[in-house]
């Protein structure tokens, strides 16, 4: 009997055998636990994220939104866009570039508010005491009179259908209810707002999801 087969008839492995059975181990492992991440990532998809060219949920474009400010207690629906192009305009109180950029979304909306919709959407973990974010947008609007887009309250299905990594956020509907295209922050200005609207391609800054 020779030694390599002695050593595994007594229950143990010599080095080079021992050191090939864990490399096939090694691989093998890797192999599970890639096919695992790649199936939790297909099974998680459709509830993580809503990739460009996709298409806004009827569950979204149904759901009735509840309106800050103004507005308070009125039921909103992305639906009745109608075939209208429109912005979900992702903001957080706490971001200074959000906030910044609100009036001048405001009058991209007076100046192409026949063609185009926007709304001001927050999901930020942050912002989930409804009552200090209520107060926050009826400050604004009293320091803004005259401010016409809406503020949506917090809604989980934004939270589940659109993962946001920076903000500000900008998703791009277009008519057909498909996502066009996610953007951030310097990219909501008249020019993007032109091309958006002819079917072109905007000018892209940093991706937002």
């Amino acid at each position: 009997m020779n030694p390599s087969t002695m050593a595994i008839s007594k229950g143990k492995l010599c080095p080079p055998i021992y050191h090939s059975v864990l490399k096939i181990f090694t691989v093998l492992m890797l192999i599970m636990a890639l096919t695992a991440n790649r199936a939790a990532a297909q099974e998680a998809r459709p509830a993580s994220g809503i990739a460009v060219g996709g298409a806004v949920p009827d569950s979204l474009l149904h759901a009735e939104l509840n309106v800050l400010g103004a507005g308070a207690g009125t039921a909103f629906k992305l639906a009745g866009f109608k075939g209208k192009p429109f912005i979900l305009d992702f903001w957080a109180s706490w971001c200074g570039s959000c906030i910044k950029s609100l009036p001048h979304a405001d009058s991209l909306l007076k100046a192409n508010g026949q063609a185009l919709g926007i709304v001001l959407v927050n999901s930020s973990a942050r912002d989930r005491d409804a009552e200090k974010l209520a107060r926050f947008v009826d400050t604004f609007l009293k320091d803004h009179p005259g401010f016409s887009v809406p503020f949506i309250a917090q809604h989980e299905l934004f939270s589940r259908y659109f993962k946001i990594s920076r903000l500000p956020c900008y998703v791009w509907v277009g008519s057909d209810g498909l996502i066009k295209a996610v953007t951030g922050y310097g990219t909501l200005h008249e020019e993007n707002v032109r091309r958006f609207l002819a079917g072109g391609q905007l000018l892209m800054g940093k991706e937002g999801i």
